[in-house]
């Protein structure tokens, strides 16, 4: 182990056949090859948006990072090589909520950009209010549509509205909402993965201390988790569930099962069901090989119980909207007859948004942690310990969301890998821990070289994220300044500004947004009866930042406001 007996088996200056430079330069390699590809690619992707404005400058500085530790080989400065005390660890973890508590305000002005965040919301005013399922007046049913585009669970009816997600992330943020600021919710669960990660690597690393802070400083320093952590992502409470199901699994006692398996619960039940299971399968079938039959069983068992109640449970909602579940809507059938027809939808653009996804993943991801995770490959080769379900987890997650959502949209890094994060992060302690046991030194000067330029980094990601948010929430607070009873926004393309139409579920605010490509010419003529109307055509979102300047005007949406001619309801913006 490092600094095991002060001796330094590394004598020697790094020859190009020294394994761990060959890895520093092939992940090196690797992102220089992504960033060649996608800067000749020409789409219209909002990930394309990203990888300009964050992920070429993030990559170019990373592989010149990546490059020059190989090259060079540190020794110095050294990496800790004390057990980090308690107290000191308890402090991180009170920063961190102080800090990411006011990054929520301060870097992403505690707005929900992306459509995912803003259905937990719509969703956590739901169940506060006690119901499943927003019920939906008569009169408003015909424009459901128009007034949530996207996410909506199929009602038949349209006669209440709720998000097609499952309801534990919302009801956690209404639950926190009624006692605290609910922007303080994935701060605390960022805190709190941070401790479970800690105890995790306390016991997969009880002699390597060096191991045990690489897992702190790959979380601590990781984009990713820090910024995802300042908004109403799922994927804080995701890897923060699954840490705290890992660190429950590994003591193994009794009572630790029944935990794990409550925490299993509500991990699938958070917004999407197939992301614990992906993450805890590999440890569940590693009870085979250790005959641990009994505890196999009660895993099993427990799980299929979960995974059968949160796929009944959008029939429990349509109940309570009073409608009768039909043709498999609401049974576990019906999430059957959902993935197979995502399977047989065409994906054309799986190759580059992967490309994409895997660039961003790497830049956000502190430096050292995927070069340490590639050494840690021997270890997994080897099935010992529990870097094999680690990497495995890591594996399944990526094929699936591969196969079935290669797309993610918003995102600060790949947020689909979010879940596993704490997987590569133990897999990068599990390779330091094999690196310091043959050359400590150069094990420990590395990895605090490349800590010291992710440190470089993260105000870079930071500011990126504080640039790509602000417009937005610009003209959400000015769509709520304006004095019409309806605004109709211009939502033909792209479809992030279907984003911005956002309403509550009760109805209640002013004015009421609605979706042009979801309104009929009947039914904007029905809302110019009712009220006043601003349409909001795409040189506002031009003049707002949220489209480039050289955007073109919408030809079409002319046309569809054309039957408020002459009605009288039409008012201008403030």
């Amino acid at each position: 182990m490092a600094g095991g007996d002060g001796t330094d088996g590394d004598n020697q200056a790094m020859t190009p056949k020294a394994r761990e430079s060959v890895v520093f330069l092939a992940v090196a390699l690797g992102m220089a090859v992504l960033v060649a590809l996608l800067s000749g690619v020409d789409d219209a992707l909002v990930s394309r948006t990203y990888f300009l404005a964050q992920d070429r400058p993030g990559a170019l500085y990373a592989i010149a990072a990546l490059i020059a530790v190989a090259l060079i080989a540190p020794r110095t400065p050294g990496w800790p090589q004390a057990m980090p005390r308690p107290r000191r660890v308890r402090a991180m973890a009170a920063a961190i909520v102080a800090l990411l508590w006011a990054g929520t305000w301060l870097v992403m002005a505690n707005y929900p950009v992306s459509r995912d965040e803003h259905m937990a919301l719509f969703d956590a005013h739901v169940l506060a209010a006690g119901h499943l399922a927003q019920p939906l007046a008569p009169s408003w049913q015909p424009f459901a549509k128009a007034l949530v585009p996207d996410f909506l669970m199929d009602v038949p009816g349209h006669r209440a509205l709720i998000s097609s997600y499952l309801p534990v992330n919302a009801a956690l943020r209404a639950l926190f909402g009624a006692v605290a600021d609910p922007a303080l919710l994935n701060p605390l669960l960022t805190a709190a993965g941070l401790l479970a990660l800690w105890r995790v690597a306390l016991r997969l690393f009880p002699t390597c201390p060096g191991a045990v802070w690489v897992c702190l400083g790959g979380y601590l320093l990781s984009a990713q988790i820090l910024v995802t952590g300042m908004t109403g992502y799922a994927m804080t409470a995701h890897l923060t569930l699954n840490l705290v199901w890992l660190a429950l699994f590994l003591r193994g006692g009794r009572w630790e099962t029944v935990a794990a398996l409550a925490i299993g619960w509500l991990a699938m039940g958070l917004h999407q069901i197939v992301f614990h299971p992906l993450f805890a399968a590999p440890f569940i079938l590693s009870l085979l090989a250790e005959r641990r039959w009994r505890t196999f069983a009660i895993y099993t068992a427990g799980y299929g119980l979960a995974g059968l109640f949160w796929a009944s449970y959008p029939g429990l909602v349509l109940r309570e909207a009073g409608v009768l579940p039909a043709g498999g809507v609401g049974a576990p059938q019906g999430l059957i007859a959902r993935v197979l027809a995502i399977l047989a939808t065409p994906q054309p653009y799986a190759l580059p948004l992967m490309a994409y996804n895997l660039l961003r993943f790497a830049v956000w991801t502190p430096l050292f942690v995927l070069p340490l995770a590639a050494l840690a490959w021997p270890t997994v080769r080897g099935n010992r310990g529990v870097a094999l379900p680690l990497m495995a987890g890591v594996v399944l997650t990526l094929g699936a969301i591969a196969v079935l959502m290669p797309y993610q949209g918003h995102g600060w890094g790949y947020r689909y890998l979010h879940p596993v994060l704490g997987n590569l992060i133990l897999l990068a302690g599990t390779g330091y821990q094999r690196w310091s046991q043959n050359a400590p030194r150069r094990a420990a000067a590395t990895t605090a070289w490349l800590a010291l330029a992710t440190a470089g980094l993260l105000p870079f990601l930071g500011w990126q994220a504080h640039v790509f948010v602000r417009p937005y929430a610009a003209m959400s607070q000015w769509i709520g300044r304006q004095r019409a009873d309806f605004v109709v926004l211009d939502t033909e393309y792209p479809p992030q500004i279907t984003d911005q139409v956002r309403n509550l579920p009760d109805l209640s605010n002013r004015p009421l947004v609605f979706s042009s490509y979801e309104l009929s010419g009947p039914a904007l003529v029905e809302l110019c009866r009712r009220g006043t109307v601003l349409p909001v055509p795409r040189g506002t979102f031009r003049a707002m930042g949220l489209l480039p300047a050289d955007t073109p005007d919408n030809a079409l949406f002319p046309s569809r406001m054309a039957p408020l001619a002459g009605q009288g309801c039409v008012v201008p913006a403030r």
